[in-house]
């Protein structure tokens, strides 16, 4: 079985023959990587992007600082950018080009994908009391950003990829960044719109998977209605885990679930360990989880080697195969 077969059977709960020792990359605005928002060169600390929002790099990570317009009556200031921009996607061209498509995966992504693009060009307090105030300028924002988004999409079609990635964060840590009844009413279906739009040019088989920090429990739900197959990270300290498998049992793969708040960053190798065990313990059911960080920020390399050799012995135990090293 090969490992992207296995990757299937997880995802399906359909006999996989391991656990996938998985991973998470970090870093923020890689120069030409993400769409509309990538800082202009490498090295540059301060600029605005492509939608006029000005960034900040502090240390290496990478923040908002200023947003595009003073406030939500100059959503007529704003100019999309062109997501068929000339040069735009001359480095997933190249990537495709020399992917192995027999023994990998070629997988897209919509990183700040609304809300959050939102809450930049807005400011979050602007856009989250727009909700409310001006809802005709809210949506006339919204639109400009999906707009943006279908473009791209678009475009990524061509690359026929297996897998796509939507990221929007909405959680904080115990709650929601705005009600569930708002976020249905202005971002679900536009998120409806852009899974639809890849599921029927790519075909139904095309795995979605969705990004978003923080507290997400009273929308589960609809992200299985929305056809999302992955959620990741599903972090530990913001969610009732136990009920978070519950909702989503049989439907959505959940990626992440390891703490990354508090054991992964701070705690020793035996602490990880025993972390790794309760979560496969209590999140695989014959598949359905992909044991990983939810965060690696300031984790130390003993950690990581203790958490993949956990996922390793976890797997042996309990499936009967080991992961191969990655």
């Amino acid at each position: 079985m090969t490992p992207i077969e296995n990757y299937n059977r997880v995802l399906r709960r359909n006999r996989p023959a391991y656990v996938p020792v998985d991973g998470i990359s970090v870093g923020a605005a890689y120069h030409g990587a993400w769409p509309g928002q990538s800082r202009p060169a490498p090295g540059v600390l301060e600029w605005r992007d492509e939608w006029n929002v000005g960034w900040k790099d502090a240390d290496g990570e990478v923040f908002p600082v200023l947003p595009s317009v003073p406030s939500c009556e100059d959503v007529g200031l704003i100019i999309p950018p062109d997501p068929r921009r000339a040069g735009r996607f001359d480095e997933i061209r190249a990537i495709a080009a020399r992917l192995d498509r027999g023994t990998r995966v070629l997988s897209l992504g919509h990183p700040y994908f609304l809300y959050e693009k939102a809450i930049n060009i807005f400011g979050p307090e602007e856009f989250l009391v727009s909700l409310i105030g001006a809802p005709d300028k809210a949506n006339r924002l919204l639109d400009t950003i999906i707009g943006f988004e279908l473009g791209i999409a678009d475009e990524y079609v061509k690359f026929k990829p297996e897998h796509v990635n939507l990221s929007d964060d909405y959680g904080h840590q115990d709650r929601l960044a705005m009600s569930p009844a708002h976020w249905r009413e202005y971002i679900k279906p536009r998120i409806k719109r852009v899974i639809d739009f890849y599921r029927a040019r790519l075909g139904p088989g095309t795995v979605v998977s969705f990004h978003s920090c923080g507290h997400v429990m009273p929308i589960l739900e609809d992200f299985a209605e929305l056809g999302v197959d992955i959620l990741h990270p599903v972090q530990s300290r913001a969610n009732d885990m136990k009920e978070l498998r519950r909702i989503t049992s049989g439907t959505i793969t959940l990626a992440g679930g390891i703490d990354g708040q508090q054991v992964l960053p701070h705690g020793t190798p035996g602490d990880v360990r025993r972390e790794v065990f309760e979560k496969l313990d209590l999140l695989w059911e014959g598949g359905g989880y992909l044991p990983m960080p939810e965060k690696t920020l300031g984790v130390p390399q003993e950690n990581i080697d203790a958490m993949n050799q956990a996922i390793r012995d976890w797997s042996a135990r309990n499936v009967g195969m080991v992961p191969e090293e990655t």
